[in-house]
């Protein structure tokens, strides 16, 4: 088992991606088994940067607006074409270290583990590094899940599966500064549908929440974190922690004791009730950020009190 390395297939969705998709699959190529890109309606060039300089032949391929944009079917589509035991999927602005990735290719998770966590690092337009995490590596018959913002996690609860982590390899993310608005309303009315047809799930409520901190629409804010904190939803515990937690700090940032005394304590009966769930676990931040905001609500240092950073 020692010298044993997994193999793994990559599916990749792209459009106008000529600037970045060499960078993303030249220094990995040689490490993966197998390599499924659907381009999607690229006019700048890149399905030919596929075909000439990394040898890929992309599979032309039209969202469907039955779906409203959502790219979990497409990806979903190109998992099940793939052979490997275990799948990658890639965002042409994200970077694997070629030493790295091959680390990780000899980390051979036990049979429970479905999944695998890679530290996700975010740089942003204005120069801001805040790490996240994703899960980007997981076994063959898993799927990704939803409308927007798909992921794997619920796929692998409702198998009784976890991921684990692992810090053999840092996931890059360097998004295109010149693409960001145009995402940023994309994003929001994505959300927006999202929120319409599956109003059960609190994964959109809360990433429309942050985001509405993020760009200081803090009524518009409250009103969807609490939604995505209130969810009784098995299958998104970190969503509603998260929720909370952000809503507890612009309690303290208003200077409201109370409020913010409210969303702890419920924040951490939420935590203690969902501690053991994989996801939460990768969450490594969080029981800190508890215990040490819990005493600056009780010190009555509101000023004190920071807010997490995330990937929206």
């Amino acid at each position: 088992m020692k010298n044993k390395s997994i193999d793994i297939g990559l599916v990749m969705l792209v459009k106008d991606e000529a600037r970045r998709i060499e960078g993303a699959l030249a220094p990995i190529l040689d490490q993966l088994c197998q390599v499924i890109v659907f381009d999607t309606g690229s006019s700048d060039g890149t399905p030919d940067i596929l075909r000439e300089r990394l040898r890929i032949e992309p599979v032309q391929q039209r969202l469907g607006d039955e779906r409203f944009g959502s790219l979990a079917e497409l990806r979903n589509c190109g998992l099940a074409s793939l052979k490997t035991p275990w799948c990658l999927t890639l965002d042409a602005d994200e970077r694997l270290d070629p030493d790295g990735f091959r680390d990780l290719r000899k980390e051979v998770p036990r049979s429970h583990v479905g999944g695998v966590f890679l530290r996700w690092r975010n740089h942003t337009e204005h120069g801001e590094v805040f790490d996240d995490y994703k899960c980007a590596l997981f076994r063959r018959g898993f799927q990704k899940v939803g409308l927007i913002h798909e992921n794997v996690q619920p796929s692998l609860r409702r198998a009784g599966s976890i991921a684990q982590w692992s810090d053999a390899v840092i996931l890059d993310h360097r998004p295109e500064a010149r693409k960001e608005g145009l995402k940023r309303q994309m994003y929001q009315d994505r959300l927006r549908h999202a929120m319409e047809h599956q109003p059960a799930v609190p994964r959109y409520p809360w990433f429309a929440g942050y985001a509405a901190v993020r760009e200081h629409r803090l009524s518009e804010a409250r009103v969807l974190l609490d939604r995505a904190a209130r969810s009784p939803h098995p299958f998104f515990p970190v969503e509603r922690l998260n929720a909370r937690v952000v809503l507890a700090s612009l309690a303290a940032g208003e200077g409201d004791i109370g409020e913010a005394r409210r969303h702890l304590v419920l924040a951490g009966e939420l935590f203690n009730a969902v501690r053991d769930d994989f996801e939460v676990m990768a969450n490594h931040w969080l029981e800190p950020w508890l215990r040490r905001t819990i005493e600056y609500v009780e010190a009555h240092r509101l000023e004190a009190v920071s807010q997490p950073r995330f990937a929206c």
